[in-house]
């Protein structure tokens, strides 16, 4: 197995195309046929499904394909590494970013990157927090923001700013105030992401404290998804206050929520064993300074 080969299957994988991917990598097709074909060899797997329109990855190939990102990136950067420098801002830059956090961060941030680091291939992508907390573990991400992770040996969590959650609705619950008791909480139908996000065992660990059952309605791990249902009367959600900057989202009624208070820390986790870049680390100032101006 050689890098190679990695990258002619992460092209075939990404294009959906033996054709496109070629194209892509500028390689004759039976040349790329054959290192895919080499890779299953060894691997002694099937990676594609083959179909009239190009190929899908197979269960396997799905599994392997994360792998072959990461360590088609720990070779970038370690090539990188040891260039000149005049190009130690160049190679592929990833950074993970929640959701919510991506609404706000993403419109100023790309155009900053791109104008800093020319050389850069950047690619900015989002997930909830578990997801990204496992692409870093993973080496498949230089860094990523998310929301109060939980510690671990292998992750450097730095903690940068907190963001006040608050009760979103078609209209405001309880005594219509611009705050709102947890306790108020528990009749309402709430729609909330899935129990490994961060978002969902804060609430139910701090309504257990006080005696009290959430009534959760639905589980939907997409931001715009949930302001929508909400929006159109399905249900209320719980998102940090800084959304409301937002002019896409639809008409809500927001109230924060206290007694006690809901907060999140937005923090940057890298990992602790893969090597980062100089590039990941002049990104990450970068990414900081975007952050204080915004929040």
């Amino acid at each position: 197995m050689d890098i190679c080969q990695l990258r002619s299957f992460v092209a075939v994988a990404e294009a959906g195309s033996y054709i496109k991917a070629a194209d892509v990598l500028n390689i004759p097709q039976p040349t790329l046929s054959r290192q895919v074909r080499t890779l299953e060899l060894e691997l002694r797997a099937s990676l594609f499904h083959r179909h009239g329109r190009g190929v899908r990855l197979t269960e396997k190939g799905a599994k392997f394909v994360e792998y072959a990102r990461s360590v088609i990136h720990t070779m970038d950067a370690a090539l990188v590494s040891v260039r000149d420098n005049d190009s130690v801002y160049a190679g592929q830059l990833v950074i993970g970013l929640t959701p919510s956090i991506g609404r706000i961060l993403i419109p100023t941030l790309a155009p900053l990157l791109k104008k800093n680091f020319p050389l850069a291939s950047v690619r900015l992508t989002e997930g909830l927090s578990g997801a990204l907390y496992e692409k870093v573990l993973l080496g498949q991400v230089d860094f990523a923001l998310v929301l109060s992770p939980a510690s671990s040996p292998h992750l450097t969590i730095e903690p940068l700013t907190n963001e006040q959650l608050y009760l979103i609705g078609p209209e405001p619950a309880g005594d219509g105030g611009s705050e709102i008791g947890l306790q108020e909480l528990v009749d309402l139908p709430l729609i909330l992401p899935h129990s490994n996000q961060w978002t969902r065992p804060a609430v139910e660990t701090a309504a257990a404290k006080l005696g009290m059952r959430l009534r959760i309605e639905l589980e939907i791990d997409s931001t715009a998804s949930t302001t929508e249902i909400v929006a159109s009367g399905g249900g209320y959600s719980i998102m940090p206050g800084s959304l409301q900057s937002l002019r896409s989202l639809p008409q809500l009624s927001w109230q924060k929520i206290v007694n006690p208070p809901l907060e999140a820390t937005i923090s940057m986790i890298t990992s602790t064993k893969q090597p980062r870049s100089k590039l990941a680390d002049a990104a990450a100032l970068v990414v900081k300074e975007t952050l204080k101006e915004l929040y």
